[in-house]
């Protein structure tokens, strides 16, 4: 498993939390809005590209964080804070840099469940 993207001990306490048969099943929930995010973001162009960010950043906090994506909850909490104190330039990096890191962690924990 890739401890940089994530984090085996937040797996494991979901899974004392939710029941280890819950796991899968949010798991493949999870990656499936993964999937909806890098096709929509590669999608969109422009102000709605920017959007988009914005609001799956948002959203990721709280999802990446309880599934142990750390990397992902940081790049989240990152965007989030530069939103909302007007710091992202549109059409700037942090859609590529998104873009490559869920990219990363679909991939991540496609080869965990393996």
């Amino acid at each position: 498993m890739n401890m940089d993207i994530l984090n085996q001990s937040k797996i494991d306490q979901l899974s004392v939390d939710i029941g280890s048969d819950n796991v899968p099943v949010l798991l493949e929930i999870f990656l499936g809005e993964l999937d909806t995010y890098v096709t929509n973001l590669s999608r969109f162009q422009a102000e709605e590209q920017d959007a988009y960010l914005r609001e799956i950043s948002h959203a990721l906090k709280s999802s990446a964080a309880s599934f142990g994506a750390d990397q992902l909850c940081e790049l989240a909490n990152t965007i989030d804070i530069r939103v909302k104190s007007c710091e992202i330039m549109p059409q700037g990096p942090e859609v590529n840099e998104m873009l490559e890191l869920l990219d990363r962690t679909r991939e991540a924990y496609r080869a965990w469940t393996k």
